[in-house]
């Protein structure tokens, strides 16, 4: 969980987001939810500066130091504290300057962009403006115009979701994400890109799709059951042809892990589950897993399988707080 909270704010300070991003990124950073964890992270982007090349970043950073006092006070929990905190993230927005999603999705300005933002263990279905459906995964946010204007039909997406697209061929549908688009006419297709994975993943279920990515550099266009696997680190795409079953049983309610570690298994946890978990990464081993969990499964049914399967963890959870031991 730390590591995707640090990768939203870093994300969020070096963006120009249109204002209902910017109110609901307030919101969910004043929250009580994870407060630790998101102090830490502002402290820990304080301490990093020196590190930062983008022109401004510093320099808003000293000036919101001189004010605010940030990286030499202790927490403080009070909403007091976090409006200041809140505060640091808004001036460092302004005074950085960097592509905004709305130029992501290929226009200048952005008076009607739309945001749905799912919340840890749930799943959303919306109806786009052009009568596409979307199916959205926990944790996940689709940025999307009030209404399609324009040659294509541009949306931008951050986590997962699945799409049905109403057929249109003179308006090609566009799923863009931080490190590749996925073009479409009418088909559907499933997309999974989380900031704090170092995969993504377009996979075709009907219809035809145009895949590219390494700054449009590269392309492939996929066949049903094929899917386009993208490495962050390597900058490499691989078409496999997954178990398609896996591929959509999020859809179903459904957890299914394949081939993943311990470490991999708990972030995707985080999503499902509104828990936190809690462990040394030494503790875990990069052993692969295979498993499988139907939609009702508890947390608890879920880590008692874990405990024995792995036969070196155990767990216990503390109100929403899943503490992990090495036996």
């Amino acid at each position: 969980m730390k590591n995707y909270i640090h990768d939203i704010i870093s994300r969020y300070i070096k963006h120009d987001y249109p204002k209902e991003v910017d109110w609901d990124f307030r919101t969910w950073l004043m929250d009580k939810e994870h407060e630790e964890e998101k102090e830490q992270t502002l402290s820990e982007l304080w301490e990093n500066t020196e590190s930062k090349t983008v022109p401004g970043y510093q320099h808003s950073l000293e000036r919101m130091h001189a004010f605010t006092g940030i990286g030499t006070r202790r927490r403080i929990h009070s909403l007091h504290t976090r409006l200041i905190v809140w505060r640091i993230a808004a001036a460092l927005l302004i005074a950085v300057s960097a592509a905004s999603v709305y130029w992501a999705l290929q226009n200048r300005q952005a008076p009607d962009l739309l945001q749905a933002y799912i919340p840890t263990a749930e799943i959303r279905n919306i109806t786009l403006p052009d009568g596409t459906q979307v199916m959205i995964n926990s944790q996940s946010t689709l940025l999307y115009p009030q209404q399609f204007t324009g040659d294509t039909r541009c949306v931008y997406l951050v986590g997962e979701a699945d799409f049905k697209v109403k057929q249109d061929e003179k308006h090609p549908f566009i799923v863009k994400t931080s490190d590749f688009q996925v073009t479409a006419l009418g088909t559907e297709f499933n997309v999974t890109a989380y900031p704090n994975e170092e995969e993504v993943t377009a996979t075709l279920i009907s219809g035809s799709v145009l895949v590219e990515y390494n700054n449009r550099q590269e392309q492939k266009i996929l066949e049903p059951n094929e899917q386009l696997a993208y490495n962050k680190s390597t900058c490499s795409g691989n078409v496999l042809r997954p178990d398609m079953q896996d591929v959509t049983a999020w859809q179903r309610g459904e957890t299914v892990f394949r081939s993943m570690t311990m470490e991999e298994i708990f972030t995707r946890l985080e999503r499902k589950y509104p828990y936190t978990f809690v462990y040394s990464f030494r503790s875990l081993k990069k052993d692969r897993f295979n498993l499988s969990f139907d939609p009702n499964a508890s947390i608890e049914e879920i880590m008692d399988i874990i405990a024995r399967v792995t036969g070196t963890i155990d767990y216990k959870i503390v109100e929403d707080k899943c503490y992990l031991t090495h036996r």
